[in-house]
């Protein structure tokens, strides 16, 4: 039987993959994700008993170039909500990427009713990139995040993040980890600050990120 919290220990894993992957992070962050309460209410909290698909889809021009990224996207936030949103039961990703391949893209509530879901949390992928130049790794997106109500026919819930970046001052020279590590990094991330939105953490989670240093 574990004493952590739930949200102590989906952090303290956050916190093993990003340290996993970067060196001379501060000790001290250790403690801000290991130790700490539950401060930050989240912002929509309707998500709680409900049926729920998560999908992700890119803007045209990132369709063909990442449209990877979109569905791993939707799949680590979808990955969150199930750890942390209380009695929600979000569908797996996969049989939301196999409805969106097997049919000709309408809209997001279309999508939820085929899949039976109470809502949808949609993420508008405007603009994702990793690099700042040919030789440092910097992550940046943009992004719309709602929900819709299926029954209701309407969105109950709205949020942008605008060049959301990683690391938030800085960057990482492409020598010290291949393309693969950092897009994992960036992409755990930026799911985490969309996940956010739907459940309580602790305020110095997004502190811990934004100062880790490489």
């Amino acid at each position: 039987m574990s004493f952590w919290p739930r949200h102590a220990l989906h952090a303290a894993s956050v916190l093993v993959l990003l340290v996993s992957l970067c060196s001379g992070c501060q000790a001290l962050l250790t403690a801000a994700y290991l130790i700490a309460p539950e401060d930050t209410p989240a912002e929509f909290t309707g998500l709680r008993g409900k049926h729920v698909a998560v999908v992700c889809k890119p803007i045209v021009e990132l369709e063909f170039s990442d449209v990877g990224s979109a569905r791993e996207l939707a799949t680590i936030v979808g990955g969150l909500l199930k750890q942390n949103v209380r009695k929600s039961r979000v569908i797996d990703e996969q049989e939301v990427a196999r409805w969106v391949d097997e049919n000709a893209w309408v809209d997001f509530p279309t999508l939820g009713k085929a899949l039976d879901a109470d809502l949808v949390v949609a993420i508008d992928l405007e603009a994702f990139h990793m690099h700042e130049g040919s030789t440092l790794y910097r992550g940046k997106a943009t992004a719309r995040v709602r929900v819709f109500d299926i029954q209701e026919k309407k969105v109950v819930f709205t949020k942008r993040l605008d060049d959301f970046a990683f690391p938030a001052d800085s960057a990482i020279p492409t020598s010290d980890r291949s393309e693969a590590q950092f897009r994992a990094m960036f992409l755990q991330v930026l799911g985490g600050r969309i996940a956010r939105s739907f459940h309580a953490y602790d305020s110095r989670t997004s502190f811990a990120e934004d100062n880790l240093t490489f």
